[in-house]
């Protein structure tokens, strides 16, 4: 999918959740370039809270939000593709989440372009996914997601659906050509395949 389509798909996912989840105010949009410039959001970044820390509480206001989210019906976006219950965002996790400052909630959840229609497990698996690949340290604390999202789905499924958005993310990279990004992604998917709970 190209950036124009990404770029109007997260217009609409922004523009249709304001005020019912949190999300950035879209302050302008211009289809032609494109661009979405956003209003600020406050707080500070789960993945750097992860980083000092705070996991346990991250990982728990994570799987809340993402509980909040598949809870809402998946036509409140209009031409949101994909089969399946709910919205997906596509790249949830503590990367594209901020958290408030006293850690009572989340202050927004950021990165909209790969929202689809689809699985519960898709969001729960690819939050899993950032916490092994990147705070392996905090891999400990993965009860607190499950926990907080009400999602506890059995290891082999949820490694199958990590595995799956590395081969997405891989393909995607090999369709664009871009090696070195192909490499990386190669490198994961070994990488995540060898994982065991």
């Amino acid at each position: 999918m190209d950036s124009f389509a990404r770029a109007e798909r997260e217009y609409a996912c922004l523009t249709h959740l304001f005020g019912k989840y949190p999300v950035p105010k879209v302050v302008e949009f211009d289809a032609s370039v494109p661009v979405i410039m956003l209003g600020t959001v406050a707080g500070r970044h789960g993945q750097e809270l992860i980083a000092e820390g705070h996991a346990p509480g991250v990982l728990r206001l994570i799987g809340e939000q993402l509980a909040k989210l598949q809870a809402i019906s998946s036509t409140i976006i209009p031409g949101l593709e994909g089969e399946g219950d709910v919205i997906v965002h596509g790249d949830f996790g503590p990367q594209n989440v901020v958290c408030s400052f006293d850690l009572t909630g989340v202050a927004g959840v950021l990165d909209w372009e790969s929202a689809h229609v689809g699985s519960p497990i898709e969001d729960l698996a690819w939050a899993e996914w950032i916490v092994r690949m990147h705070h392996p340290d905090a891999v400990k604390d993965l009860s607190h997601l499950f926990e907080g999202s009400g999602l506890f789905i059995s290891w082999p499924h949820r490694l199958s659906a990590m595995v799956d958005q590395c081969r997405r993310h891989l393909a995607f990279c090999e369709a664009s050509e871009w090696e070195a990004q192909a490499a990386e992604w190669r490198r994961r998917l070994a990488a995540t395949q060898m994982w065991h709970e």
